[in-house]
C-alpha cells in the first residue's frame, strides 16, 4: 500500500503545530525548569562509604534548605552521591555536610561543595545556542551542495524540519517539566544529526527518481521516494528507540537521574526526528519548489509579453 504524504501535508503540519503551540503555552505559563547548569546553584558531592537511600538524603537537605534537591548516585561508585540544589548559603551547605556525617559514619574524605555562578550560566547558554546554530548552518550548506539538483528549496525545507525538531524537543521539556541542562543540549544536537540523516536518505531517493522516472508529476516522484524508504526509516528508528528505552528502564530502576533525563527526551526526539524527515521536510520542499516553478513560469510569461 502506497501512502500519499504530499496530499495530506496540512494534517501533518497541523499536528506538529498543535504540539509546538502547547509547548509554548506551557513555557509561558510555568516556564522551563532550568537545572543548575543554566540557572546556577550548589552541588555537594560525597562518598558515603555505604549503601544509601536517595529519599533519606533528600529529606536531610530539604529540612535544611526548604527545597527539594536532586539526589543521584554517581555511576562510577555506587556509594558516592551528588546533591544538587538551588543556590544555598555557606552556613546551609555546612549544615548539610554535618548532617550527612552524623547519619553516615563510614563517610570517606571531606564532601566537596561547589557553587555554580550565574555568569557561568550565561556563557553556557550562549555556547549552547552557538552550537545549535552552527550545526544547522553547516547542514544547510551541505544539503544545498549535495542536492543541487533539487534546488535551494530542498535545503531550506530540511533546515525548517530541523528547527521543527528543536521546537518539539523544547516543547517536551516544557510540558513534562524536564530540567534543561547540558544533557538537553546534547539530546537536541543528537536529534538534529539523526533527523538530517533520515532526510538526506529520502532526498537521495527522490533525486534518483527524478532521473529514472519519466512522465510522473513532482508529487508522485516525492511520494514514491518516501514510500521506498519508509520501511528502512521505520525499522532503523524502532531499533534505536528500543535500545534507548532499555537505557531509560535501567536508569529508572537504578534511580540514575541524569540518564533518565537524557534518554527520555532522546526517545521522543528520535520519534519526531523520523516523523519530520518523512512528514515535514519533503512536503515543505514540494511546496517551496512549486512556488519557485510558478514564479519562473510567471517571469517567462512576462518576458514573452514584452
Amino acid at each position: 500500500m502506497k501512502f500519499n504524504f504530499i496530499k495530506n501535508r496540512y494534517i501533518w503540519f497541523a499536528f506538529s503545530l498543535a504540539i509546538i503551540i502547547t509547548g509554548i503555552v506551557f513555557a509561558c505559563v510555568q516556564g522551563f525548569k532550568l537545572d543548575i547548569d543554566f540557572k546556577g546553584g550548589t552541588n555537594i558531592t560525597a562518598n558515603i562509604g555505604q549503601e544509601f537511600n536517595n529519599t533519606d538524603i533528600e529529606n536531610i537537605v530539604e529540612k535544611i534548605t526548604k527545597a527539594k534537591p536532586l539526589v543521584q548516585k554517581i555511576s562510577v561508585e555506587e556509594t558516592s552521591v551528588s546533591i544538587t540544589t538551588d543556590v544555598i548559603s555557606n552556613e546551609q551547605s555546612a549544615k548539610v555536610v554535618a548532617e550527612l556525617k552524623a547519619k553516615y559514619k563510614n563517610i570517606k574524605d571531606e564532601p566537596s561543595v561547589r557553587n555554580i555562578q550565574p555568569a557561568y550560566t550565561k556563557e553556557l547558554v550562549t555556547s549552547a545556542m552557538k552550537a545549535v546554530i552552527i550545526g544547522i548552518v553547516f547542514i544547510l550548506i551541505y544539503v544545498a551542495i549535495r542536492f543541487k539538483m533539487l534546488g535551494a528549496s530542498a535545503a531550506v525545507a530540511a533546515v525548517i524540519a530541523l528547527l521543527h525538531d528543536v521546537l518539539i524537543m523544547l516543547s517536551v521539556y516544557a510540558i513534562f517539566r524536564l530540567p534543561v541542562n547540558t544533557a538537553c543540549v546534547a539530546a537536541i544536537l543528537t536529534i538534529i544529526g539523526y533527523s538530517i540523516n533520515d532526510t538526506i536518505i529520502i532526498y537521495d531517493r527522490i533525486r534518483e527518481n527524478k532521473r529514472k522516472i519519466s512522465g510522473k508529476s513532482k508529487e508522485e516522484i516525492i511520494n514514491a521516494g518516501i514510500n521506498q524508504t519508509l520501511t528502512r526509516s521505520f525499522y532503523t528508528s524502532l531499533t534505536t528507540v528500543i535500545s534507548i528505552s532499555a537505557v531509560y528502564v535501567l536508569a529508572y530502576i537504578n534511580n540514575q537521574q541524569v540518564l533518565k533525563e537524557f534518554s527520555l527526551p532522546l526517545i521522543i526526539g528520535i520519534i519526531f526526528g523520523t516523523y519530520s524527515s518523512i512528514f515535514i521536510a519533503p512536503p515543505l520542499w514540494y511546496m517551496f519548489s512549486e512556488k519557485v516553478d510558478k514564479q519562473k513560469a510567471k517571469n517567462k510569461t512576462s518576458k514573452k509579453s514584452k
